[in-house]
Order: C-alpha cells, then structure tokens, then sequence
C-alpha cells in the first residue's frame, strides 16, 4: 500500500513544491515508484518544476467528466522512469481528485501530495524558511493541522543559510523545530541554481536524506552551517551578502 504524505507550506514561496519535487526524485532514483499529485489547478506548479511542463493529455478535470480513467491522468518521467506526475490544471473539485488518487494509489509505493487530497493521506510534513514570518505561519498552520485530526510527520527548514545560522539572524534547524513542537525531518539549504527539472548533486544530497527518513530509515542531518566556519567560510558569507 502506497504512504501517501502532504506536502504543504506555511505561506507562498517556502518552497514546498520545490521541496516535493526534490524528495520524488530522490525516492524514485531509489527505486520507489513515486507519485506526486500537483495541487495547483492554475498552472501545474509541480509538473513544471519536474521538467515535464505541458506533457499531459489528460488531467484530473477529465477524469472528473468522465473523458478518461485516472490511470491515464498521470505522466511518467522521461528520464525517471519511478516518477509520476499527476497534473490537476483547471480541477477545483477535491472529490475528484480524491476519488483519483484513491483509484491509482495501489500502483505506487509513495504518493506525494503537493496541497493536494489532504484527506487522502496519513500525515503531513510542513515546509518552511527559517524566517520569523514564515516561521510564524508555520505555527499556525501545524496548528490547524493538528486541529482537523492530521499526523504532522515533520517539518522540513527549506532555503536553510549556514552563514546567517552562524550570525544569528536566523534560528538553528533543530531550534526552529522545537518552536514549532514538531520533529525536524531535515534542512535543505539554500541553492540559488536550482534548474527546472535538474538537481545538484549538492540539493540531491539533503533531498535524498529526506527520502531516507520518509522510508523509516535513521540518517544523521548534516549541521548546514559547518561550511561557513573558518577563513573560507568567512569569504563565503562575505559573497553570500552580495549575492
């Protein structure tokens, strides 16, 4: 049976598809078949991010008029071949997209839920920056969370900076977490080149410990300020302030 997780964000631009994204490919290059549902009906946010924009022939708002099956609403990964994108363009109905998910899930050992069919899945993990606002909304949407009866699973510290951990203007991983009263599923840190439907093998590196932890597995979190000590990393947090 598939873990289906929701991946939500505490506000716009923390990251969480990004962050979804990320882990299905980390899962899916581990030999997870992995499926990530793309929560935004405007513009297919995740399907673009994954590198498959506009590869769709159908989507959840024809399988909703009764134009095709939910199977055929999904798109396969040109390059990984575990990766599956279902695309939600133009369907506001969450039933719908319920009933999708429900009818294609026995078929993957993951599903990702980009702010998708909540309902659907077994416990949440939230997305945040390691900022006061967004920190802040984190709080009161864990909040809420927990509130309609949803298992937070963990919160993931998105646009993690090692020089701003190190001057203070930002909070630890681990402190941020506790605030939160949330387990700290992993620090991603900050990547200015992230490429649509491309990744590092510095950003893969933190997405693959995710994908770890997601399948029980206990890895240790690398401390992301380590690389911003001494003399090259004063140099690096002199370049990070320009950049």
């Amino acid at each position: 049976m598939a873990k289906k997780i929701f991946f939500t964000s505490s506000k716009g631009g923390a990251g969480a598809t990004t962050v979804a994204a990320g882990t299905a490919f980390a899962l899916s290059d581990s030999g997870e078949r992995t499926l990530i549902v793309d929560g935004d009906n405007l513009s297919a946010c995740a399907l673009n991010v994954c590198g498959c924009g506009g590869m769709q022939v159908f989507t959840a708002e024809d399988y909703k008029n009764g134009i095709c099956r939910a199977k055929q609403t999904v798109v396969q990964h040109p390059k990984y071949k575990n990766l599956y994108i279902m695309p939600t363009l133009n369907c506001s109905d969450e039933k719908a997209v319920l009933s999708a998910v429900s009818e294609v899930a026995g078929l993957f050992d993951f599903v990702l839920c980009d702010n998708a069919a909540r309902a659907a899945c077994g416990q949440a993990v939230i997305v945040t920056e390691p900022y006061t606002p967004s920190v802040k909304a984190a709080d009161a949407k864990i909040a809420a969370l927990r509130d309609g009866g949803m298992h937070i699973g963990g919160v993931i510290i998105n646009k993690a900076n090692g020089g701003l951990i190190l001057s203070g203007k930002t909070g630890y991983p681990e402190d941020i977490a506790r605030m939160l009263n949330a387990p700290l599923l992993a620090a991603v840190p900050e990547d200015l080149d992230l490429t649509l439907g491309q990744w590092r093998a510095y950003s893969m590196r933190y997405f693959k410990i995710i994908a770890a932890r997601l399948k029980g597995k206990n890895v240790k979190l690398p401390h992301i300020e380590a690389g911003y000590t001494g003399a090259g990393g004063y140099f690096r947090r002199r370049l990070r302030e320009k950049v």
